[in-house]
């Protein structure tokens, strides 16, 4: 029994090395800006961070948080309150009956114990909140970078698909135009003249189809990156 306790403890230690190795690092998830990309496909999630709205409002929040920790950490100054009395008497001086009146002047400081033996915890939650903000970050690097690269994806294959689409529309119409012309030769019957023509158009349709896709993959990846694509700039891009 000693032993099973001693090998599962073991593997919970090897598992626990391994989870801390392989911590998720940010600046990888999105490359920062001044980073070069290393191919087109970062550089897209470069330009989805640099010009989601979203991505900025994050960004944003975080400031927002580090700057309310500022102001909470100066909160217990504003629960401190001094106050002077000056002896109106002992300004006068001696009275008639040669009294001096002491103290010449009062000086106090009041404070609100309560405020201040609960700052260190309203620091403690400044901090919290900060680091939730950093987190919402990191969760919208995430975001940013699997929607990227799943519109560049797409995007990548409804224009491979127009390819494929347009070379089988031009073995068909090579077809249809062979068949057109066996058929004025009493070659080819009319129903096999009706066949080539019926496929001919398919292969039309199925064209200007798998375009209006690659069109419409592309309009999705130019609103994640904030760019029209003729505008992307990157030695691997091709037009």
């Amino acid at each position: 029994m000693f032993q099973k306790y001693t090998f599962t403890l073991g593997i919970l230690l090897c598992l626990n090395g391994f989870l801390n190795a392989q911590q998720a690092d940010f600046d990888f998830v999105v490359l920062p800006v001044e980073a070069k990309a290393r191919d087109l496909s970062e550089y897209l999630v470069q330009l989805a961070w640099l010009n989601t709205p979203e991505s900025a409002i994050a960004q944003e929040e975080v400031k927002v948080a580090q700057e309310e920790a500022k102001s909470t950490r100066k909160e217990w100054l504003r629960d401190v309150q001094a106050n002077f009395n000056l002896n109106d008497a002992s300004r006068r001086g001696v009275d008639s009956f040669g009294n001096v009146f002491y103290p010449k002047y009062n000086f106090g400081v009041s404070v609100n114990l309560f405020n201040i033996v609960s700052q260190g915890n309203k620091n403690k939650i400044g901090k919290r909140e900060i680091k939730i903000a950093e987190h919402r970050v990191n969760q919208r690097k995430l975001e940013v970078r699997a929607e990227t690269m799943s519109r560049y994806a797409n995007f990548k294959l409804a224009r491979e698909i127009v390819k494929t689409r347009t070379l089988a529309e031009q073995e068909v119409h090579t077809n249809y135009v062979l068949v057109q012309q066996l058929y004025k030769t009493d070659e080819k019957t009319f129903e096999e003249y009706i066949a080539a023509s019926s496929a001919y158009y398919q292969a039309q349709e199925a064209r200007m189809k798998a375009e209006n896709d690659s069109l419409l993959a592309q309009y999705r990846l130019e609103e994640m990156i904030g760019l029209k694509w003729e505008q992307v700039q990157h030695p691997e891009k091709v037009d």
